[in-house]
């Protein structure tokens, strides 16, 4: 029999959701990520059903758990959060899918029906591996593919996946990618010039990898080999890719994978991702500053004015956080 395992902390939605399931599947309950976590180390689940703001730990840092431990279970998201890009950004995180509270039974019912249809007809394990064609004995072995294809100028920044990477102690790497449209507009921003003040040419190579290991980032690279003429120490490697993320964005896409072992040699000192990401940030900012005299104040603001970021998963949004519910949308990816 099919496993089913409900995250609410509302014990009304909670209730309904245990007798909509518990008559076909076997199913099971919890108030908290945390209780939900406890139950998964010890029990087998097929789907995970789980609201996103909850007290404690959220349903994003429960996804990004299950997607690297458990990475054959199907995690179906629900929230009162109306917004597409948000929704789609969940699914291309792992999630299978994204429903709007309220939302009708049926609704939620079906969406466990294709989870658990999909699983039978595409073993995860396979999938994953097929999904994944190069680079896998330099990056580790047999990875699996977490998050695909995240647009990081639309729905969630650099930052907050090395933060949910952090908080979730991923051991793998992401990897960036950009095209054409990338280039231009880091060449228009003016800011990425090498030590001849020409035009950077690693930008060129198209694709950077941020390794993590418990979390923590402990390489970065352009190239995959020194023979490369685009090839950047790590360190290097590491600001370029974070000002890209940072200052340009347009084009710029994220994919995220796990490995069972981690053998990469650390590069990189760091103990806390955010930090380390402030700390370029900061020093890039004011590196600009000390280049740009002659420029009007309110032209250097508006260039370095920083893109709004996607709301923290782990807020409260209801009736008073000041943040729009809509009972007639839901959005199945």
């Amino acid at each position: 029999m099919s496993s089913v395992l409900i995250v609410e902390d509302d014990a009304t939605l909670r209730e309904f959701l245990f007798e909509l399931f518990s008559g076909e599947y076997s199913c099971s309950a919890a108030d908290s990520a945390e209780e939900a976590l406890s139950r998964l180390n010890s029990e087998h689940f097929d789907v995970v059903i789980t609201d996103v703001s909850m007290s404690g730990m959220s349903g994003l840092e429960l996804l990004g758990n299950i997607r690297q431990r458990w990475p054959e279970i199907s995690v179906i998201i629900i929230s009162g959060i109306r917004d597409k890009e948000y929704a789609e950004g969940l699914v291309r995180m792992g999630a299978f899918d994204y429903l709007v509270k309220p939302f009708e039974l049926v609704d939620v019912y079906q969406s466990v029906a294709r989870a658990l249809e999909q699983q039978g007809q595409s073993p995860v394990g396979q999938q994953k591996a097929e999904s994944t064609t190069s680079g896998e004995g330099e990056k580790g072995k047999e990875p699996t593919e977490v998050f695909s294809s995240i647009r990081l100028e639309k729905v969630f920044s650099l930052s907050e996946l090395l933060e949910l990477a952090q908080r979730s102690r991923m051991s793998g790497y992401i990897d960036l990618r950009w095209d054409e449209s990338t280039l231009k507009e880091a060449d228009r921003t003016g800011r990425f010039k090498d030590a001849s003040g020409s035009f950077d040419e690693a930008l060129k190579q198209g694709t950077g990898t941020i390794y993590l290991h418990d979390g923590l980032m402990i390489d970065a690279t352009i190239a995959d080999t020194e023979a490369s003429p685009y090839w950047r120490e790590a360190e290097q490697s590491l600001v370029l890719l974070v000002r890209l993320a940072t200052w340009v964005r347009v084009g710029l896409g994220a994919w995220g994978f796990i490995t069972p072992e981690m053998s990469r040699v650390n590069k990189l000192s760091v103990s806390d991702n955010s930090g380390k990401i402030f700390g370029i940030i900061t020093a890039e900012e004011e590196s600009q500053n000390g280049s740009e005299e002659g420029v009007a104040p309110e032209e250097t603001v508006e260039e370095k004015r920083p893109l709004p970021q996607v709301a923290d998963p782990g807020m409260h949004f209801g009736k008073d956080s000041g943040v729009e519910e809509d009972a007639s949308v839901a959005y199945v990816v």
